[in-house]
């Protein structure tokens, strides 16, 4: 293994049968990329990470939408509504 910079680490993905509980403890300070032949095949983080990475993505979802549909809002007019009523 391999550590790049503060924040990140490089492993083969055969380490992970020999090094796994170095690999683990890297967690705690950095991602671990995983490589197969030299190329990156996947990522590992930590739970708290991934936590945080879950959260972020979640908020920049709910902004799109909620950009998205103050757009459409703009752009609408009084017949693209339905009466609740008359449905």
């Amino acid at each position: 293994m391999i550590t790049i910079n503060e924040r990140s680490s490089i492993a083969a993905l055969s380490e992970l049968r020999t090094k796994s509980e170095e690999i683990l403890k890297q967690l705690s300070k950095n991602k671990v990329i995983l490589q197969k032949h030299n190329k990156p095949v996947a990522v590992m983080l930590s739970y708290q990470q991934y936590s945080v990475l879950e959260e972020l993505l979640d908020r920049i979802e709910e902004y799109t939408l909620g950009m998205t549909a103050l757009e459409r809002d703009k752009k609408a007019s009084q017949k693209d509504f339905v009466d609740i009523e008359e449905w």
